[in-house]
């Protein structure tokens, strides 16, 4: 059991290593495909009203710079991001669409700036490992890693695999009540169901 968490954990801190150098040993198409993520609207932009959501924001903003009439029909694909501009904003609001680094250079730089909320940017701020938000990529694959390599481990009595990826308290608390040595019994468990 401990060998195959070990293997699994060898896969997790593989992918922890990716977002922690900013996915330096891959180039950016790569990254892009692997990191972004992809939704298709079941009804139309203006089905949603003033809902609020990853895909809506992307929606709007593909009809920014390409055009309204790309976002009249329902089944748009919503290809995008997360950016760490700007600050404070929820996620909602700071989903790009991958789209904008295949536009013209001007064009991508224009849009940026007003969805990033930063005026200031130049040239390598442009550059998409600059505007991902890494921490929230970091903490999306660490909760995935706990619910299927950390936490059943826990469960099954096998100290942490990935330690990178801690615990929740919820966790430590449990694991510490299961290891207990010292731990009552309920007065229940020492007598069987009586049979008739």
């Amino acid at each position: 059991l401990k060998d195959c968490y070990a293997s699994v954990a060898n896969i997790a801190n593989h992918w922890i290593d990716i977002l922690d150098t900013n996915g330096e040993s891959l180039d950016t198409d790569e990254l892009v495909d692997l990191i972004s993520e992809n939704r298709n609207m079941s009804r139309q932009l203006e089905d949603y009203g003033v809902q609020k959501g990853t895909s809506q924001t992307t929606a709007r903003r593909l009809g920014e710079f390409l055009g309204s009439e790309i976002i009249k029909d329902k089944g748009l694909n919503c290809k995008f991001i997360i950016s760490q501009l700007p600050h404070g904003a929820p996620i909602t609001e700071r989903a790009v669409p991958t789209a904008i680094w295949k536009a013209e250079p001007a064009v991508m730089k224009h849009y940026l700036r007003k969805w990033l909320k930063a005026p200031e940017m130049e040239d390598e701020d442009f550059d998409i490992r600059n505007v991902l938000d890494w921490d929230y990529y970091l903490e999306r694959l660490n909760n995935t890693i706990r619910k299927i390599i950390t936490i059943p481990a826990a469960l099954q009595k096998v100290p942490n695999p990935v330690p990178r990826v801690p615990h929740p308290d919820w966790l430590q608390t449990t694991v510490r009540k299961m290891n207990d040595k010292y731990k009552q019994r309920s007065i229940k468990s020492m007598f069987g169901t009586a049979s008739d």
